[in-house]
């Protein structure tokens, strides 16, 4: 049993869905606190002017202090605009015609009022629909508390039978060697998910990596899935990844985040 944990963040990129495609359980860490200026609410989608931020706008009295599960979003004339400037920067994208009806009909559902974990988490699993992805997944707010960062995620390991925790790099730092040494004991395997970005055509000129999996959608449709599993690589066990320097750990610094 191969476990993986992490936020819930907005239109993710396309080495998340590889962490949740490579296990048999994933679980949405939505109890951690909201950040403002961070993947929980903003992402970026390829235009003709380079990339771009799309962000939710969560309620100023929300903002601090709360975590993802309560902060409350007002997103109907944002989503509209979204909905707008993707129709104008993706029209000549090869799947806009295939896909964008479904993802326009997605975010017309997203309602004022609505938290932001499941506004992200509504929409991965959209996204994982299109990619063609059928993990299992649950929220953390629907499991027992666990009390302290590293040992709440191996006790949820625990919870389900897992031999293994799929981590993403950016979670390495607060993890370390201690960490690492809290999983042993518990025997479970501790790894380090290492995803090679694809390059794939993109409408436009040039090719812009690390953009939110919408792009990837709209570009390739039908042919999604197959181009995110070719930059799926073998985890690195844990000992091994802390030997290797940040440069030659698979873009921590592209990791969206840690759990």
């Amino acid at each position: 049993m191969r476990v993986a944990i992490m936020q819930p963040t907005w239109l993710p990129w396309m080495g998340y869905f590889d962490l949740i495609d490579q296990v048999d359980q994933f679980v949405f860490l939505d109890t951690v606190q909201f950040s403002k200026q961070s993947w929980h609410c903003r992402n970026r989608i390829k235009t003709s002017q380079g990339s771009k931020w799309i962000s939710l706008p969560v309620s100023a009295r929300f903002s601090d202090g709360t975590s993802l599960d309560t902060a409350i979003v007002h997103a109907e004339r944002r989503i509209r605009k979204f909905t707008k400037t993707l129709r104008q920067e993706y029209s000549t994208a090869e799947a806009f015609e295939a896909e964008f009806p479904a993802l326009a009909e997605h975010l017309s559902s997203i309602t004022d009022g609505a938290c932001l974990a499941g506004i992200n988490i509504d929409f991965i699993h959209f996204a994982m629909g299109r990619l063609g992805i059928t993990t299992n997944t649950i929220r953390a707010g629907a499991l027992p508390d666990f009390d302290g960062r590293v040992t709440r995620l191996v006790e949820i390991c625990q919870l389900y039978g897992a031999d293994t925790y799929v981590s993403v790099p950016g979670s390495a730092d607060y993890i370390g060697l201690e960490g690492m040494k809290k999983f042993e004991e518990a025997g479970i395997d501790l790894v380090f998910q290492r995803y090679d970005h694809p390059i794939y055509p993109q409408c436009g000129s040039g090719f812009l990596g690390f953009m939110s999996v919408v792009d990837l959608l709209l570009n390739a449709g039908g042919q999604a899935g197959a181009i995110l599993h070719s930059g799926h690589r073998d985890p690195i066990p844990a000992l091994e990844f802390f030997r290797i320097s940040r440069s030659e750990s698979g873009g921590r610094e592209n990791s969206y985040g840690a759990a």
